[in-house]
């Protein structure tokens, strides 16, 4: 019995002997780092944010007197009024430029002055969802919720809805609107993911009953209907004039 357990015991330390090199040759993967996509994407190539109505603006200027240094709301016509030289559009200029426009209109009162422009509070992030969907409204939305996206914060569409006939307004300026068709259906089943392009603030997605034919037609029309609702319903569209539509696809 004793010769046999050595035997044993043997055989068991040669097992062992064999397996360690073997396992050694396969040492542990390295971990693996998997960047965040906010820090891989080349943040210089993002086109620079815009000023919109709504938005909370702090000018802060050395050359000032520093009691006229104070918050500035943008209105719903786009502008503030800035003291001493009135009022200044503001909507749809960066801080940049925004920046290069009062400092030109300075100059007439004071030497050399110089603007810091601050964004100090961005007005609230909505997309505007209307027509054949379960839930009609105004949603918040990210920088890169896409059309079907919004279209499922309102609650899907409704069976009767024309999912390849689908519009996209977007507001360029206080009389212009930019409309973009979406084929949604057809674009989804041919695998092409483009056709769910990222909405803009307060863009308008309009979901119809029937195709719509001529698309400048029926955005004269709609915005001519929507007149009231435009102006004191939804973010972003107040003291809008239609007087130009632009198809973008």
């Amino acid at each position: 019995m004793g010769a046999s357990l050595i035997r044993t015991v043997l055989a068991l330390c040669a097992i062992v002997a064999f397996a360690v090199p073997a396992h050694a040759q396969h040492p542990p993967l390295e971990p693996t780092t998997v960047q965040a996509e906010s820090t891989a994407m080349d943040w210089s190539q993002v086109e620079e944010y815009r000023i919109v109505p709504g938005d909370l603006l702090r000018l802060d200027s050395g050359q000032l007197d520093p009691d006229q240094l104070r918050d500035f709301r943008v209105r719903p016509d786009g502008r503030i009024s800035v003291f001493p030289i009135g009022d200044v559009v503001a909507a749809g200029r960066t801080p940049r430029e925004l920046e290069t426009v009062l400092v030109e209109m300075l100059s007439a009162e004071y030497r050399n002055p110089r603007v810091t422009v601050v964004v100090a509070e961005i007005a609230g992030n909505q997309v505007h969802v209307m027509g054949r969907v379960k839930k009609p409204g105004s949603y918040p939305a990210d920088p890169f919720s896409t059309v079907l996206q919004a279209v499922t914060l309102a609650g899907g569409f409704e069976d009767d809805a024309s999912r390849n006939s689908i519009l996209v307004f977007h507001r360029d300026g206080a009389r212009t609107v930019k409309v973009a068709r979406v084929r949604l259906d057809e674009g989804m089943r041919a695998g092409r993911l483009d056709v769910d392009f990222p909405l803009s603030r307060f863009d308008i997605v309009y979901v119809p009953r029937s195709t719509i034919g001529n698309v400048n037609v029926f955005a004269k029309q709609f915005f001519g209907e929507q007149v009231q609702v435009l102006q004191f319903m939804l973010l972003g569209w107040q003291l809008f004039h239609l007087e130009r539509v632009i198809i973008t696809r």
